[in-house]
């Protein structure tokens, strides 16, 4: 018999998290025989390995640092009529697939499910984290038609799209998007809310914190948490390029999709920081436009397109200005070579 459930669990270079992340999938309620769990990592583990051989899971290694490409190859091995994901340093709540395999058994017309998170950090404990709390969206939230979700997705944004580890999607939704996803070095999870967004089937979202999200220095997206400044700096810069890549991915593929998806999807302030420090010079002007012209009243989105514009006038002074922004310490020697 074929599990109901396929979870893929992806790493990269990082292992003291992923034994705590295996055991999390293992020790659910749901029955065994109802899920299977598969790895994709670049590197050995004889621990996490023993485990996965004991439980009749995949270990799949793939030397490749980019989540799309790693995602696509767990769809692809997948047995199961739903695909979940999980990240090497999160971890499920214990009733999590059985709280998936309830909500998709029930609802023929389900075809992507995503659910609040609470943070934890480095050790595991419990903490408050303010940005998780403001994208966390306290409603339960079902939409079916194009105009239910247009409500939705104009009311809350990207925020019931963020973090891969709160996503369930069904097979054979997402294996139709494949050679789409492998594209995606990055923002993979906004990928699959868009895709979900302009697809025929139902959305929908729990306030239920099915999944510990852990805040650490070592988190690929958590560059508040790194203390050395200019480490902290290098992080964000290598995040945004990877970011600017993967935003510029994801503006195409929704024009390609829908008018009203297109309208709603534009380039954010990461793209523009990659875009400066990959010397886009030409390519910062429409995003910028978008900015200046667009639906961007805020603040924050003002001031990245500032850090564009001046970029395009004097290119050595917006790193600096960007570099004070992400270390707010500006006496550290640094070269721009």
């Amino acid at each position: 018999m074929n599990p109901y459930i396929s979870v893929v669990v992806t790493a990269y270079n990082r292992r003291e998290f992923l034994k705590y992340a295996v055991k999390s999938v293992l020790n659910q309620t749901l029955d065994k025989g109802l899920y299977e769990i598969i790895i994709v990592k670049n590197f050995k583990d004889p621990e996490v390995d023993k485990l996965i051989e004991q439980n009749r899971g995949k270990v799949i290694e793939l030397d490749v640092a980019s989540i799309g490409i790693k995602f696509v190859r767990g769809i692809e091995e997948a047995e199961g009529e739903v695909i979940t994901f999980l990240e090497d340093d999160d971890i499920y709540m214990p009733t999590r697939l059985a709280r998936i395999y309830k909500l998709f058994s029930s609802d023929g017309k389900l075809i992507y499910f995503h659910h609040n998170v609470a943070a934890i950090d480095q050790s595991g404990k419990p903490i408050v984290d303010k940005l998780i709390e403001r994208t966390n969206v306290n409603e339960f939230l079902r939409a079916e038609s194009i105009n239910e979700k247009r409500v939705i997705f104009a009311k809350y944004g990207w925020s019931i799209g963020l973090r891969n580890s709160s996503i369930a999607v069904k097979r054979d939704f997402i294996k139709r998007f494949v050679n789409v996803i492998r594209l995606f070095p990055d923002v993979v999870d906004v990928l699959l809310y868009l895709l979900a967004l302009s697809s025929e089937g139902a959305i929908l979202h729990s306030p239920e914190r099915l999944t510990l999200f852990r805040l650490s220095s070592t988190s690929a997206s958590s560059v508040r948490f790194v203390e050395d400044p200019e480490a902290r700096f290098r992080r964000a810069v290598k995040n945004a390029v990877r970011h600017a890549l993967a935003r510029h991915a994801l503006v195409t593929t929704a024009r390609l999709l829908n008018e009203w998806l297109a309208k709603y999807t534009n380039h954010d302030e990461a793209s523009i920081i990659g875009g400066v420090f990959s010397d886009w010079g030409g390519w910062l002007a429409k995003p910028l436009i978008n900015y200046v012209i667009g639906n961007r009243p805020s603040v924050k989105y003002l001031g990245t397109a500032i850090f564009g514009l001046t970029y395009l006038l004097n290119p050595t002074l917006a790193k600096r200005l960007i570099y004070y922004y992400y270390t707010k310490f500006g006496l550290i020697p640094f070269s721009w070579s």
